[in-house]
C-alpha cells in the first residue's frame, strides 16, 4: 500500500523541482513611478511582446515569473509617454534583479544575479565606445564637407572605416572568446547573419554544448544551412 502513496509523492516533487529550476525570477524596483502598469517583454517572431504585467501603487520591489528554457533578451517597460521606458536585459533561469529610477529608467539602472548580462553589459560597454567615436567622426566630417575641406574629409572617411573595422573584429573575437555564454551566439545572429560560411562555423565550433543547444544557439547554428 505504501508504494502506492510514495510513488505519486515522488513524482509530484520532481515535477515541482523541474518547475522551479525552469523558471526566471525578476525582482523590481523603479524609485519615483509610484503607480501605473510595468509590462514584461520578450521578442516573437521579430515583434516585441507582452509576456506578463503588473499595476503597481508604490515604488516598493515587486516580482515577474516567467518559465524558461535557455537564456535570451527580455524587456521592462513602464505604461508612460517617454522615449526612454525600456530596459533591454539577459534573462535566464534563476533570481535576478533589476533596480532603476523614474528620471532615468533605461541610463541609471543595474542588473543583478544574472551571469549573461553581466557579459552582456561588458560587451554593450565597448560598443557604446565605438558608436560614440564613429559619431564624432561623422560629426566632424560635416563639418569639413561643409568647409569644403576635402584632404581632411577624406582622412575622417577613412577614420569611420577604420572604426567599423574594429568593431566588427571586436565582435568576432568576443563571440568566439565567450563560448560559455548564450550572449555569443546572440551578437552572432545580431551582426554576422549575412556573413560567409567559415565565420559562422568558427563560432559555432567555440560554444559549449550547453550553448550550442540554447535558443540562440540553435538560431545560429540554422543560419548556415
Amino acid at each position: 500500500m505504501k508504494k502506492y502513496i510514495y510513488l505519486p509523492l515522488f513524482f509530484l516533487f520532481t515535477y515541482c523541482s523541474n518547475n522551479e529550476n525552469n523558471l526566471m525570477i525578476l525582482n523590481l524596483k523603479v524609485d519615483g513611478f509610484k503607480k501605473g502598469k510595468i509590462f514584461l517583454q520578450k521578442i516573437n517572431d521579430s515583434t516585441i511582446v507582452n509576456i506578463d504585467s503588473t499595476y503597481v501603487e508604490n515604488d516598493d520591489f515587486l516580482q515577474f515569473k516567467h518559465k524558461i528554457k535557455s537564456p535570451e533578451i527580455f524587456y521592462v517597460a513602464l505604461d508612460i509617454s517617454k522615449n526612454d521606458n525600456m530596459i533591454e536585459f539577459f534573462g535566464e533561469k534563476g533570481e535576478i534583479t533589476i533596480e532603476s529610477n523614474l528620471k532615468k529608467f533605461n541610463s541609471e539602472f543595474n542588473v543583478s544575479g544574472s551571469f549573461n548580462d553581466s557579459i552582456y553589459r561588458n560587451y554593450l560597454n565597448v560598443i557604446k565606445k565605438f558608436n560614440y567615436e564613429k559619431l564624432d567622426m561623422i560629426k566632424s566630417s560635416i563639418k569639413f564637407k561643409k568647409d569644403n575641406k576635402l584632404d581632411s574629409l577624406d582622412l575622417v572617411e577613412n577614420e569611420i572605416k577604420s572604426i567599423e573595422k574594429r568593431k566588427f573584429f571586436y565582435s568576432l573575437n568576443f563571440a568566439v572568446n565567450n563560448g560559455n555564454s548564450a550572449v555569443a551566439p546572440y551578437v552572432a545572429i545580431t551582426n554576422f547573419s549575412n556573413s560567409e560560411k567559415l565565420i559562422l562555423d568558427t563560432i559555432i565550433g567555440s560554444l559549449e554544448k550547453e550553448v550550442l543547444e540554447s535558443k540562440y544557439g540553435k538560431i545560429l547554428s540554422d543560419l548556415k544551412k
